[in-house]
């Protein structure tokens, strides 16, 4: 997967399947924010990856020991802090035992512990069906195939559209053409975009996730221009939620403001007093077929 990361964006994503839903996507991240040299904006970078080290891999994490003590005829204590428990199965191997499926379960918010293996349900749904989360207010489980997941779900309903989970490994994953594997307690493969044309199906709009553009559910009351926003997928489809400095007419006490995309070198439209089209990636950082992508902010 590539390395690059973009020089605009801002906010880690704040749970950002969820916002309101009582019945979640699976994505959990965490950020930093930096100056851009190069633009002067404030951005933040993204990790798509949630839960624990892999401790097949980096070794299983060590109990943790504190201890107290007093005069010599003081009782010691020593408190241990057991590791969080691991995952009950592999999302990339699907290793329960037959007719289940390694999936997620229980409430929100996901992480390692919400792996676990669930039965396969009678006459289950294939790619691109309609699906049901079968306990509300939970992950799962759902009626999809093994190696799908129920995702975008209606929170009123529980009903969304089984999506393929990523193949290979966590370090070389794997979805078909037109796809990204965006890296979760459960990996999905979704489809990769245009946000010049927000060409995403549905209630979807497209952001940047992972390595790329994909698609990803927006929310009921995406935030209109200059509105004040906290997380990549909360702005109008065409609009990216970018650090307040992007336009004069942004709250500058606001952790993000709503801004548009732009075409590099297309027309010049940017709404904003004194708003110009920015590269949205760092040179040489933009993946191929992105090199025209950026955003109205301020020179």
């Amino acid at each position: 997967m590539s390395s690059c990361s973009p020089i605009h964006l801002t906010l880690a994503f704040v749970a950002l399947a969820g916002c309101d839903l009582g019945i979640l996507d699976p994505i959990i991240t965490a950020g930093h924010t930096s100056d851009s040299s190069d633009t002067g904006v404030t951005v933040t970078s993204t990790s798509t990856t949630s839960g624990d080290p892999d401790p097949e891999t980096t070794g299983e994490p060590p109990l943790t020991t504190s201890s107290t003590s007093g005069d010599s005829d003081s009782d010691s204590s020593a408190f241990i802090v057991p590791p969080d428990p691991l995952p009950e199965c592999n999302m990339w191997t699907q290793d329960c035992p037959p007719a289940e499926k390694c999936s997620a379960g229980g409430p929100p918010p996901l992480s390692e512990n919400s792996i676990a293996c669930f039965p396969i349900v009678p006459n289950p749904a294939q790619f691109g069906q309609e699906c049901e989360i079968l306990l509300e207010g939970e992950f799962g489980p759902d009626t999809c195939d093994i190696g799908l997941f129920c995702h975008d779900v209606d929170p009123e309903t529980g009903k969304g559209t089984c999506v393929e989970l990523c193949q290979g490994t966590e370090w070389y994953p794997m979805c078909d053409a037109g796809f990204t594997c965006l890296l979760t307690a459960v990996p999905l493969c979704i489809p990769e975009c245009d946000p010049l044309l927000q060409n995403c199906a549905g209630k979807q709009s497209c952001v940047y996730l992972a390595d790329t553009f994909a698609c990803w559910p927006a929310p009921d009351e995406p935030k209109e221009l200059f509105a004040g926003c906290e997380s990549l997928n909360e702005c109008d489809p065409g609009l990216v939620c970018a650090g307040p400095e992007v336009a004069v007419e942004c709250d500058q006490n606001s952790l993000g403001c709503c801004t548009f995309y732009c075409e590099l070198g297309g027309p010049d439209f940017c709404p904003g007093v004194g708003q110009e089209c920015r590269p949205f990636f760092a040179p040489g950082d933009a993946p191929p077929g992105y090199e025209n992508i950026g955003i109205c902010a301020l020179p």
